[in-house]
């Protein structure tokens, strides 16, 4: 008799455990999901302003573009 309901305080105990794990766990894929895509548009904005510099500007210009670029 004891021994049962030392069981089932276990398992409940096991499935709690077992849920925040789980929550744990689709939080952190989520987050990284999030970054991903944040790498991802940050990526194209940068390709995006890269290609809008025409190559027969100044070399100056060019020059303080992809030095402010690269402070970022």
């Amino acid at each position: 008799m004891i021994l049962g309901r030392i069981k089932l305080w276990l398992a409940a105990a096991g499935a709690f455990v077992l849920a925040l794990g789980a929550a744990y766990w689709r939080g952190r894929s989520a987050a990284d999901a999030a970054a991903e895509r944040e790498r991802l548009e940050d990526y194209v904005d940068t390709r995006k302003r890269m290609d809008e510099v025409d190559a027969g500007d100044d070399p100056s210009v060019i020059r303080d573009w992809l030095r402010d670029r690269g402070q970022r």
